[in-house]
């Protein structure tokens, strides 16, 4: 899989996450700790940008989804709740 393949799915998941958290996206880009024009930049489909390896962990995290679902690597969504203690330093 391309990074513009995993791009698209990532878009289509982290729209998924705004309208079942019923999120705006400024809410949701400071619960995750980025600006909204980030957010805005990684949902308008016109690059293949994909967050920071700490963004991605804060979207799973703060929203109870795994990173392997988010990025597109997995159909199961499944809790990763010891992830962010497996991977700091």
């Amino acid at each position: 899989m391309d990074k513009r393949d995993l791009s698209t799915i990532f878009r289509e998941r982290l729209r998924l996450l705004l309208a079942r958290h019923g999120r705006n996206q400024s809410t949701f880009a400071a619960s995750v700790g980025i600006d909204r024009a980030a957010l805005s930049q990684l949902l308008s489909g016109q690059s293949t940008r994909l967050p920071r390896a700490e963004t991605l962990l804060n979207m799973a995290e703060t929203y109870g989804v795994s990173l392997d679902w988010l990025m597109g690597l997995s159909q199961d969504e499944g809790l990763a709740s010891e992830i962010r203690e497996s991977l700091e330093i």
